[in-house]
This record gives C-alpha cells, sequence and structure tokens, in this order.
C-alpha cells in the first residue's frame, strides 16, 4: 500500500458529478468495478503533498478559495494512462491552470500534471473492454468547477471542502 500523503482536488458541482455518476453507474452495471477508490466524489487532482504539510495546505485551501469564483470548464476528452486508467479530461482553460498553480507539486512519481477525472482503474483487458461503454455513453458538455476540498489518503481520510466564491 502507498505511503500516506494529502491531496487538493478541484471538485465539480451537483450537475456535473451526476452525469460523471451515470457513467459510471453504466460500468458498473456492466461488470466494471475497478480499483479506484470508492465513495469519492469526481475531482480533477490539483496536488499532492505530505501529511506533514496538513496545516498549511488546509489554510491554503481556505485562502484560495476565497480569491477564485466557480468557474465552467468543458469536458470533452476519453483518455488512457496506460492501459490501467481510464479517465474523461477537460479541455484546460486559464481558470484551470490557475487554480492548480497555487498547488502546484513534486509528484512523488515525478510525473508531470494532467487534469483529469478517473472514471476507472483496472487492469489493461479490462480497461479495453470498458473503453466502448464510456465512448458510447459520454458526450462532451460544459462542467462547473464549484468547490476545493482536501483528503488525506489511505486509507481515505476528508478533511476540507471549501466553496469557491
Amino acid at each position: 500500500m502507498k505511503d500516506k500523503f494529502l491531496c487538493v482536488m478541484a471538485q465539480y458541482d451537483k450537475e456535473t458529478e451526476l452525469k460523471l455518476q451515470k457513467i459510471q453507474k453504466i460500468l458498473l452495471d456492466n461488470g466494471f468495478v475497478g480499483q479506484q477508490t470508492p465513495n469519492l466524489p469526481n475531482h480533477i487532482t490539483l496536488g499532492s503533498f505530505d501529511v506533514s504539510q496538513e496545516k498549511f495546505i488546509e489554510e491554503k485551501v481556505k485562502i484560495v478559495s476565497k480569491q477564485f469564483k466557480s468557474f465552467d470548464i468543458k469536458l470533452n476528452n476519453i483518455g488512457l494512462f496506460g492501459l490501467n486508467v481510464l479517465f474523461i479530461a477537460p479541455s484546460v482553460n486559464h481558470e484551470l491552470l490557475n487554480l492548480q498553480q497555487y498547488f502546484n507539486s513534486n509528484d512523488t512519481d515525478g510525473l508531470s500534471w494532467t487534469a483529469h477525472t478517473t472514471i476507472l482503474i483496472d487492469e489493461p483487458k479490462t480497461i479495453q473492454k470498458a473503453l466502448p461503454y464510456v465512448a458510447d455513453n459520454f458526450k462532451s458538455f460544459t462542467a462547473k468547477i464549484e468547490s476545493i476540498s482536501l483528503y488525506e489518503f489511505w486509507p481515505t481520510r476528508f478533511i476540507l471542502e471549501e466553496k469557491l466564491l
């Protein structure tokens, strides 16, 4: 299991959440369970941090949330990380880049940031079978980012959520 870490996430409004949950339910109804973290709202990860920074990051989330208005973003791409992660990605705009810049962090695995919302994590053969279900049921739409949240992982622990202006 991975070491503990903190994760700052941009979260969607209820309407967007429901649209993404509908796609995930179609996968579930067709036997695709996956290994993604259960009971977590759909989101775009903005940065990850060492647990020793919890108070600092908590305050940063509070401050940054007062500097940003909620904003629209176009979810219009289906993508893969290798063949193990199936995701929906936005057409990145200035608002998202500006928000992410406040939480830019060095990922432990050295990969650069890619804006995405994970739909399914599984073995390559399962991802390949699931992909047509997502492709057939996903149509590009305008989503809304309305809050920033902070979680600790392994195990999952919700810390706080702050609404954007």
